[in-house]
């Protein structure tokens, strides 16, 4: 994973060098609109992501889009980094990747691989959060749309486990 992340390790036929960028250039960052928590469902359609790995409930309506890449804003466990595959309600501690003009899925991999120093962008103590501005300025080292192959493989490989 490291070695297709990196760039170190390319497919035949792919000799274009990887662009490197800051995430604001490659993407719109949002942030999600918070929810009063009376109105949060055990059981409704959509799950609400906020600042941690499970939903913080559920909603019956979503404001953003199946497959999309969400970073934790919020909380002891921001930077974590998911990817949705459902549409689903973000939350007031959670941001998405909108309008990505790479490969999402390379894009979520190389997050997930790079989610630790994702973490120590973290200020505060109390209820330590992500400034967007941070996230912003992260710098991606991508391949050309073309070698899109890389997200298709890390998928299936993460499909296996």
């Amino acid at each position: 994973m490291n070695e297709l992340l990196s760039g170190k390790t390319r497919f035949a036929n792919f000799t274009t060098p990887w662009q490197e960028v800051k995430l604001a250039d490659i993407c719109d960052i949002q942030k999600g609109q918070q929810l009063n928590k009376l109105n949060l469902q055990e059981n409704g359609k959509f799950s609400v992501i906020n600042g941690g790995i499970e939903p913080s409930g559920y909603y019956d309506e979503f404001n953003t889009q199946e497959n999309t890449i969400t970073i934790s804003e919020g909380g002891n466990l921001c930077g974590y980094v998911n990817f949705l595959t459902t549409k689903f309600w973000s939350g007031g501690h959670c941001y998405t990747l909108q309008n990505v003009k790479i490969d999402n899925k390379f894009l979520y991999f190389y997050f997930k691989y790079q989610e630790k120093d994702i973490m120590k962008l973290r200020l505060g103590s109390g209820l330590p959060n992500i400034q967007k501005g941070s996230i912003s300025a992260v710098i991606i080292k991508y391949p050309s749309l073309e070698e899109k192959k890389i997200g298709e493989v890390l998928s299936a490989c993460d499909e296996c486990l």
